[in-house]
């Protein structure tokens, strides 16, 4: 049963392939015509080949890509414009390198993602299912070119790594064209990484350090949002019958459990797809119950029984998908794997029957089992939804989880969930 819950984990982010996200925008078509309407604004882990557009909200969408259009926006989130340029192939794995330098590329025409427009230089992006990469183009330019940037083995020492930066010797190059004698900005250019940040602010201060007409600024949404909060739990413990408890009941135990965690946004302008980091802490208490086995026929037995106390620390890593996802209610469907921590205090009660009745009874505490697991894990299925973007009320289960080690018996920890989160700090989703 286990292999399909991985699946349906697995298969969770194509919800956001079906999902529509409309937001204003335009297309400049390949004769330089503006269209304007709204773009559908996705998920997009990698430069998108395609968009769909509607000229209204009610119509009928209409798909563009390189063969329709030379530019589309989505006013003031970002913009793409199309290029045919030389697109390098090696990866950057810096647990796994290369052993030798790989100079390969390819020719192609895709959708570069806008991050500067300025009057001396242009800063784009394109990611695909290799890696990250930046483009510049120089105002006199017809054709952006590549930032390069690389990770090998060291040849003389294969434990060790060598960094290609030449992405710093060609800004360094345009630096010289545009802003000679600036020792400031070289030193940044010789400290800066090949990310996002480091390079816009270097294109920055190439073209004069201001805001550049035609810019594109993010909406401001925060890409991670935080949160506490309470749940009630309620766990059933189930021993089969050849377990050490002759015919035990299920036992249920209901608490309180308390929450914090973390939420990640895939992408926050858009906000369906979300990683979530949770903590969690309860205490749960069972009642293993054994009845007298008849068989031995015992006019006043004796039976052992278990009360098990059980402190626990979720952790619980999740994968959430808002199905809904209006600005005053989200509608949520959430995946997890949660790994439990888990200590036991044990008190062991005899108890004497008389007919079938008890008739006196003695506890003492004592150390847990020694076949109960100090800890185990299950998957949770949760939905819920969001209210005025701070408030998140939902439901979970938990399926049974196995809490011992024996080879004789199986047990089964099944539990069902309702709780309220409340998300603090500045949240836009």
């Amino acid at each position: 049963m286990r292999k399909y819950y991985l699946a349906a984990l697995l298969l969770l982010p194509l919800l956001s392939i079906a999902q529509s996200n409309y937001k204003k925008g335009y297309v400049i078509s390949l004769k330089g015509d503006t269209l304007h309407g709204y773009i559908d604004f996705k998920e997009w882990g990698r430069n998108p080949k395609n968009i769909n557009f509607k000229t209204a909200l009610g119509d009928k969408a209409t798909q563009f890509g390189s063969r329709d259009m030379n530019y589309f926006e989505i006013e003031g989130i970002t913009g793409y414009q199309k290029f045919t340029v030389n697109i390098s192939l090696n990866p950057i794995d810096i647990s796994s390198p290369p052993a030798l330098v790989d100079t390969a590329s390819l020719n192609d025409t895709v959708f570069l993602k806008v991050l500067q427009k300025g009057k001396n230089i242009m800063l784009y992006a394109y990611k695909d299912g290799i890696k990250n990469r930046f483009y510049i183009k120089e105002g006199n330019v017809d054709v952006p070119r590549e930032l390069i940037y690389g990770v090998y083995e060291n040849p003389g020492n294969a434990n060790s790594i060598i960094t290609k930066n030449t992405f710093r010797d060609q800004l360094t190059q345009v630096t010289e064209k545009y802003k000679q004698g600036s020792d400031k900005l070289t030193q940044q250019i010789l400290r800066s990484n090949y990310t996002e940040e480091d390079l816009i602010s270097v294109a920055a201060e190439i073209n004069g350090n201001v805001e550049a007409q035609g810019i594109l600024k993010s909406t401001g949404n925060p890409p991670v949002r935080f949160f506490a909060g309470g749940a009630f739990i309620s766990s059933t413990l189930k021993y089969s019958a050849n377990g050490p408890y002759y015919f035990a009941s299920p036992s249920t135990s209901s608490s309180p459990k308390i929450a914090i965690g973390v939420d990640v946004f895939a992408n926050p302008d858009v906000g369906h797809l979300i990683f979530r980091a949770e903590l969690c802490y309860a205490v749960n208490n069972y009642s293993i119950n054994a009845l007298p086995n008849p068989l031995y026929n015992i006019a006043e037995p004796t039976v052992g029984s278990l009360n098990l106390k059980q402190n626990v620390i979720f952790i619980t890593p999740q994968l959430i998908y808002n199905i809904y996802n209006a600005d005053l209610l989200k509608v949520f469907v959430d995946l997890g794997y949660s790994v439990n921590l888990v200590s036991y205090q044990a008190t062991y009660i005899s108890t004497v029957y008389q007919n079938g009745n008890p008739i006196s009874s003695t506890s003492k505490k004592g150390s847990p089992p020694d076949d109960l697991k100090d800890n185990y894990s299950t998957f949770q299925f949760k939905a819920g939804a969001v209210l005025n973007k701070r408030f998140e009320i939902y439901g979970a289960y938990f399926p049974g989880a196995q809490i011992t080690n024996s080879l004789v018996y199986t047990t089964s920890l099944t539990s069902f969930q309702v709780g309220v989160n409340y998300f603090f700090g500045k949240v836009a989703h």
